[in-house]
């Protein structure tokens, strides 16, 4: 596989060439983002993890020879728990330099609130998955720092995008690369996970607004017909928003080609 480091990865400088650089990312406030969208569990996040769960135990066995990759995982933890079983080391490929040390601080040992989230995930897996998902996780977590941009093609067996290709950038375009830059960052054949905010419009982080692009149903589906085997999926939730300005969350579960 082409990324080893068990560190971070330093960012190069680079020359502005997306609106995606214009926007203060070194300044994200982590641990509010967290609070208001993970401190405790949702309806929609259990309905996704039965999805992930189910779609990953149907297509590998638990093992630990496999590379996993959960782009801007920023404080969510959960799809790298989904990921736990399958993979010998997990990828946390983050721009923001707050998220990563949000990330080192909390694979190192994560707090109680993620328990509801395993347990959840243990559910709907074939099997409970064996040993300390916290000891497991401060062993396999890989941080890298950089971006979706840069990702490297054909390097991880599993992967995971969770409301990233969408809510960095207001530009369609840049938002399909990111997407597709994502599926071909894995393996031929390796299964993913990514979820979607529909029809964001935007929000609001500490001090600072970052951008979305509005995607629909229709918008994912076409931009991993290119790249991917997938379905996607409306979740459907009783659960009032996490903010204002988006209609739903989106699911799409796929092989890349």
């Amino acid at each position: 596989m082409a990324v080893h480091s068990g560190g971070v990865a330093p960012m190069t400088d680079v020359k502005v060439r997306r609106e995606n650089d214009q926007h203060p990312w070194d300044r994200f406030d982590s641990e509010a983002y967290f609070k208001k969208n993970y401190a405790s569990m949702r309806d929609d996040d259990r309905q996704i993890l039965q999805r992930m769960a189910q779609f990953f135990s149907s297509r590998l066995e638990p093992g630990p020879r496999r590379y996993g990759l959960d782009v801007g995982p920023g404080t969510n933890l959960y799809p790298a728990l989904t990921m736990l079983p399958f993979c010998e080391s997990i990828f946390l490929w983050e721009r923001s330099l707050p998220n990563i040390t949000w990330l080192r601080a909390e694979t190192e040992k994560f707090r109680p609130s993620w328990d509801a989230f395993w347990g959840q995930l243990n559910r709907f897996r074939k099997g409970r998955a064996q040993g300390d998902p916290r000891l497991r996780l401060a062993r396999s977590a890989r941080l890298c720092r950089g971006s979706i941009f840069d990702l490297p093609v054909h390097s991880w067996d599993m992967g995971t995008m969770f409301f990233v290709a969408e809510s960095i950038t207001s530009d369609y375009v840049e938002f399909r690369e990111a997407t597709q830059a994502f599926v071909r960052s894995l393996k031929p054949g390796a299964p993913f996970v990514a979820a979607f905010m529909e029809e964001s419009k935007g929000y609001r982080v500490g001090s600072y607004d970052f951008p979305a692009v509005p995607v629909t149903i229709d918008d994912i589906r076409e931009c991993l017909s290119d790249v991917a085997d997938s379905t996607v999926e409306r979740i459907i939730s009783d659960d009032p928003p996490l903010r204002d300005g988006y209609s739903g969350m989106l699911l799409a579960l796929g092989q890349a080609r």
